[in-house]
């Protein structure tokens, strides 16, 4: 009989670290494939994404039955921290913005205004951008107007505008829109002015109004190569003076002028633009801008930025495809004093 002689597997140290040294390179590049594909789909750096943001978009997409099934799952609901509290406590405390204590004086001066709905970047999703008016049209029959933030098209056609409008004007509310820069592609491709199409279905691509005592400004920074241009940035300077004496000043755009933890800000595109960009922050600052809105990204967030302070917010998009949070769409709330509070909502 033959005996079989089973092959040993080498024990040379040195092969041995060799092997462990490759699958930790192996490791490592997976690793750093699936970031570098994350962050340039998404536009979020997830190394700079904030804890609590990411903790606060999970508490505003799930129910409070649905987040205790989550949490007792993974056997956390009876782990204890310390001060006695148990971590859907710590998540709560984490993730829910700290709420203002007014005093009795400021309650009494302080009272809601009026309410306005924000969308952005449907895509051609008409169908969830449908949703999401009647939506609104149903939760929130009183807000008076609706500000959309750009992208309503994927290549700017006119045929792909008109069928965006459509959707905006069957929904029967006042509406407010600006560019985004999908919306400019077919113009530019053409070689006419990128914002012609847009022009011709929904008119000028930045504006302004008054509600009550308020003053709206939008301002088209969609165009990813020229910015806003001397002649706008002179016509913003013009409307901030004017609504100096106002309750407040909000001002909304496409493009983030500055984002903590996404690249997809003004300027990315075109460098000599991130001087613009800071140019509109402290001009903003100055100003008092009471907020600032922006789309986009395709993210719902809300920072300051990082020199001025400056209040911001990036709307969650419309679209279900390419979307790094589910379609959503933003009631704001403006109050009597200036203040301004914003609820992202997700479409259902």
């Amino acid at each position: 009989m033959f005996r079989r002689h089973r092959g040993r597997r080498s024990t040379n140290i040195l092969f041995v670290i060799f092997r462990l040294g490759l699958s930790l390179v192996m490791l490592v590049i997976l690793i750093g494939g699936l970031y570098s594909a994350y962050k340039h789909f998404s536009g979020l750096d997830p190394l700079k994404i904030d804890p609590r943001a990411l903790v606060y978009s999970l508490i505003g997409s799930k129910s409070p039955q649905e987040l205790i099934a989550i949490l007792s799952s993974l056997k956390l609901g009876q782990t204890k921290q310390s001060g006695g509290q148990n971590i859907l406590s710590q998540i709560q405390i984490a993730s829910t913005p700290i709420p203002q204590s007014p005093s009795r004086a400021e309650n009494l001066t302080r009272s809601l205004s009026f309410k306005f709905a924000l969308i952005s970047d449907s895509h051609n999703d008409n169908v969830t951008l449908r949703k999401a008016l009647a939506q609104i049209k149903k939760d929130y029959p009183t807000i008076k107007f609706i500000i959309g933030l750009g992208d309503y098209s994927e290549v700017g056609t006119i045929d792909e505008l008109k069928a965006a409008k459509k959707e905006l004007d069957s929904a029967g509310f006042r509406y407010f829109v600006i560019p985004g820069d999908h919306d400019l592609w077919d113009s530019r491709n053409k070689g006419e002015v990128p914002t012609l199409n847009y022009n011709q279905v929904f008119g000028p691509a930045f504006q302004s109004f008054m509600e009550d005592n308020f003053y709206f400004i939008l301002i088209n920074n969609s165009d990813n190569y020229l910015g806003l241009g001397e002649s706008q940035l002179t016509w913003l300077a013009n409307e901030l003076d004017k609504a100096k004496q106002q309750s407040g000043i909000y001002l909304f755009a496409q493009e983030p002028l500055y984002h903590p933890s996404s690249d997809r800000v003004m300027g990315k595109v075109e460098g000599k633009l991130k001087l613009e960009a800071q140019r509109l922050v402290e001009m903003l600052s100055e100003a008092t801008v009471k907020k600032v809105f922006f789309g986009d990204i395709h993210f719902f967030s809300e920072y300051e930025e990082s020199q001025t302070g400056l209040p911001m917010v990036t709307i969650g998009a419309i679209t279900s495809q390419r979307n790094t949070q589910a379609p959503r769409f933003a009631i704001a709330k403006v109050y009597s004093d200036g203040s301004i509070e914003v609820e992202d909502v997700e479409v259902k």
